[in-house]
């Protein structure tokens, strides 16, 4: 029994360093094994796996594969790079903070975070200095009487409220 020999392999591997091809090939392996088992005509099923159809199929087939694998190997690479990243920034803030007196610690502080608080805070008191210089003084007494009155009310309801909420209690 002669078996005539098959081009398939030249069409899809262009050389030893095309895995491309080579997955390709495999692929068409796999599927000749397949249709051998299913009792297909290997003759008829390499005949028309030699259709440039087919091949451009195993190609693609192919080409998805090691896209696959290449963006799997990337997304771990990833993930491992930000991981020591992460350690490496960690362990430098760690001995920098380690390193420095208590003071700088402080203006660090101050300058990173609190100095928001406090320029707010230096903002808010510039504007009531502005609106009271600028201010009517009677329209300024009638505003700061209003505010003493509002909160002795206020306090005046928490007080009675207080003392109901001990009444019903006893």
């Amino acid at each position: 029994m002669t078996q005539k020999y098959n081009k398939i392999h030249e069409k899809l591997v262009i050389n030893e360093n095309d895995f491309e091809g080579m997955i390709a090939y495999s692929i068409y392996k796999k599927e000749k094994r397949d249709a051998i088992k299913k009792g297909f005509d290997v003759d008829e099923f390499t005949r028309l796996k030699l259709q440039a159809n087919e091949i451009k199929k195993y190609k693609k087939e192919a080409n998805e594969l090691i896209n696959i694998f290449l963006q799997t190997a990337i997304d771990e690479k990833i993930v491992s790079i930000r991981s020591q990243a992460f350690e490496s920034f960690e362990k430098i803030a760690q001995a920098e903070m380690a390193s420095k007196p208590i003071w700088k610690k402080f203006t660090r502080w101050h300058n990173n975070g609190a100095a928001g608080m406090f320029g707010n805070l230096w903002t808010a008191i510039i504007i009531a200095l502005f609106v009271f210089i600028m201010s009517d003084p009677d329209d300024w007494k009638r505003t700061k009487d209003n505010a003493v009155d509002n909160t002795f009310s206020v306090v005046e309801k928490v007080v009675n409220e207080l003392n109901g909420l001990i009444v019903e209690n006893d």
